[in-house]
């Protein structure tokens, strides 16, 4: 598979030559990579200090490091596959929290679409171009950019309320402190949601 269909789409492509040149959408793919990547560091790096929400974090983490290999410019280490193997475990998993929980709403939720999510444009970059996300798919997928594009909104709203600040604590707890808070984390998901609405929207 070549992991840098996303902005490599031929109407994409297309455009920012036109715009820019290859050089620059290059220079694009690279920051998005290097995002994302940070974002799945970010994710694990509250597993090993937090130890909470493993399911989550793990999700949360292989999301990111998915991402930051479909938009990197250089080959991805990993088969398709095994990122194929990955996603359905994750929509398999938080899926059956949705069915337990009868709601579809919280985190679990937003797994599942996410999980859904990677899965299409997985399938769209297998083969020669990505045209397996004509018809209904690119329909499917113009939805998920909507729904990233607001989660986005969301999770920028959430970035922009104060913390409550702490009394002076010692070095390894003002870590903790940080990995918790709820601002890092909605930045983190912020990064991913964006990247993503700009993923699925490469795909149609």
């Amino acid at each position: 598979m070549r992991w840098g269909f996303v902005l490599s789409h031929p109407r994409v492509a297309d455009l920012s030559s036109v715009a820019s040149g290859g050089g620059r959408m290059t220079w694009v793919t690279g920051v998005l990579a290097a995002g994302c990547l940070a974002v799945g560091l970010f994710h694990i790096a509250r597993l090993v200090v937090l130890r909470r929400d493993v399911a989550s974090e793990l999700a949360h983490a292989a999301m990111g490091a998915g991402m930051a290999a479909m938009f990197s410019p250089l080959d991805d280490p990993v088969p398709g596959p095994v990122w194929t193997l990955v996603f359905v475990l994750c929509l398999a998993w938080f899926g059956g929290a949705v069915l337990r929980s009868r709601t579809f709403g919280g985190d679990a939720g937003h797994h599942v679409v996410a999980s859904g999510a990677m899965l299409l444009v997985l399938a769209a970059g297998h083969g020669p171009g990505t045209t397996r996300t004509l018809g209904m798919a690119s329909v499917v997928a113009l939805g998920l950019a909507g729904y990233f594009a607001w989660h986005t909104l969301r999770c920028a709203d959430r970035c922009r309320r104060p913390e409550p600040a702490a009394p002076g604590a010692a070095r390894a707890a003002v870590r903790a402190r940080v990995l918790e808070a709820p601002g890092p984390a909605a930045a983190a998901q912020l990064v991913t949601a964006a990247a993503m609405a700009v993923m699925l929207l490469g795909t149609i």
